[in-house]
C-alpha cells in the first residue's frame, strides 16, 4: 500500500438521467480522475456528461430487461448486486448516494466514507416496508464515516440511523453560472418532471393568474403536465435545453420557482448567481441556500393557493441582483471539492492508524 497515493473506487447508485446528484458525481470524477466508477446501471445515451475516459463498472442488474430507464423495478435484486462488487483492491471507496450506496461491501483495511444527498425516502414513507427499514438500518453502519450535502439530511441520518454526519455542501459553477444584461420576461422551473417535485402546484396556479411561465426540464410527467396546461399560452415547455441554454433561461426570468422539498437544491443556487431571486417551499434545503425577504420568498404549504400568496408577496418585494449573486458564492463547487478533498485525506491520514 503506497500511503500517500491510494487506490481509489467511487459508486453511484445508477447513472442515467442529470440532476443535482450527478453535477457531485462529476465533481468526484474531476477530483479522482484515475478512479473508476461502480454504479448499477449505465445507460451511455442519457449520461453523455460522463468524461471520456471515466471507467464504469456496472452490476448484472444493467443486462436485465428495461434496467437502465427503471432500475427501482428491480429493487429486489440490489443488496445481491451491491454485494457482488469487489473492492478488494481499493484503500478508499468513496460511495455518492440517495439510495443505496452505505450498503456496500468492503475491508475492514479500506477506508469506505459515503456522502449522503439523501436517505432512501420511498423506504420511509410506508410502514409496510419495516422489515426492509430494519436491514438498511444494519446497513447504514457499513460505511467508516458519514458525510451528507445539508443539515435537512443531517436531521434525517441522524432521527432514521442515530449518527451524525459530517456536513459538506455541494455547489455549483458560480463562474459559469453568472449575471448579464437581460430582460425579465418570464418564471422559470428548472427540474425533472416527476411528481415529487409538485410542478402541478405550479401549473394551476399560472394557468389562472395568466404570468408568463417557463418549463425548462423532461421526465415521467411530461405528458401530465402538459395536458394540465393545454391551451394556456402563457406557459411553455422546453424538454431539450443544452447548459447554454438553461444559463439563458435563468438570466432571462423574473423568479425561479421551487415549490419541492428539497435535499439541499442546487438549481435556486445556479438562479441567485446569475443574479435572480427564487419563490420556494419554505421547507428543508431551501431554507438553507435562499435569505427570505432578501434572495427570495417561502410558501409554507405546498398548495396553489399558498404559492398564489407568495407570488403576489413576491411581486411587492425589491430584490438586489448583488444580494443573489453574493448569497450563491457561498456555493461554489471549488469550494465543496476543496473541502471534500480535505476530509478524505484527513479521514485517510487516521484510518491508516487503525490496527486491524
Amino acid at each position: 500500500m503506497i500511503n500517500n497515493s491510494p487506490k481509489i473506487a467511487i459508486f453511484f447508485d445508477w447513472i442515467n438521467q442529470w440532476g443535482g446528484a450527478e453535477k457531485v458525481l462529476l465533481n468526484l470524477i474531476k477530483l479522482y480522475p484515475d478512479a473508476p466508477v461502480y454504479t448499477l446501471v449505465h445507460d451511455p445515451v442519457l449520461s453523455s456528461w460522463i468524461p471520456v475516459g471515466t471507467k464504469i463498472i456496472t452490476s448484472f442488474i444493467n443486462k436485465l430487461p428495461f434496467s437502465k430507464h427503471n432500475p427501482i423495478f428491480y429493487t429486489a435484486l440490489y443488496d445481491i448486486a451491491l454485494e457482488q462488487f469487489d473492492f478488494s483492491d481499493y484503500d478508499i471507496v468513496i460511495s455518492t448516494t440517495s439510495v443505496i450506496g452505505h450498503s456496500l461491501l468492503t475491508r475492514p483495511s479500506t477506508l469506505f466514507v459515503c456522502y449522503f444527498h439523501n436517505i432512501n425516502r420511498h423506504l420511509y414513507e410506508h410502514p409496510i416496508l419495516r422489515f426492509y427499514q430494519k436491514i438498511d438500518y444494519i446497513h447504514s453502519r457499513r460505511p467508516d464515516y458519514l458525510i451528507c450535502n445539508s443539515k435537512t439530511v443531517a436531521n434525517r441520518i441522524q432521527s432514521i440511523y442515530h449518527l451524525t454526519p459530517q456536513i459538506i455542501n455541494p455547489g455549483i459553477d458560480t463562474d459559469l453560472f453568472i449575471p448579464s444584461d437581460n430582460h425579465k420576461k418570464y418564471f422559470l422551473i428548472v427540474s425533472r418532471l416527476v411528481p415529487h417535485k409538485k410542478l402541478d402546484i405550479v401549473i394551476k396556479v399560472f394557468k389562472k393568474n395568466k404570468l408568463p411561465l417557463v418549463v425548462v426540464g423532461k421526465g415521467r410527467q411530461e405528458a401530465h403536465l402538459r395536458h394540465l396546461a393545454e391551451n394556456c399560452k402563457n406557459i411553455s415547455f422546453v424538454t431539450n435545453a443544452s447548459n447554454e441554454d438553461v444559463l439563458n433561461y435563468y438570466q432571462n426570468c423574473i423568479a425561479l420557482i421551487c415549490p419541492q422539498l428539497e435535499d439541499f437544491g442546487l438549481t435556486a443556487i445556479e438562479a441567485q448567481s446569475c443574479g435572480k431571486p427564487v419563490i420556494a417551499y419554505g421547507r428543508g434545503g431551501n431554507t438553507e441556500t435562499i435569505i427570505s425577504g432578501k434572495t427570495g420568498t417561502f410558501f409554507y404549504h405546498q398548495t396553489a393557493k399558498s404559492l398564489s400568496k407568495a407570488i403576489i408577496k413576491f411581486q411587492n418585494t425589491n430584490y438586489k441582483e448583488v444580494d443573489c449573486r453574493q448569497n450563491a458564492l457561498r456555493f461554489s463547487d471549488k469550494s465543496f471539492m476543496l473541502n471534500f478533498k480535505q476530509s478524505i485525506d484527513r479521514l485517510w491520514k487516521k484510518h491508516q492508524t487503525i490496527t486491524f
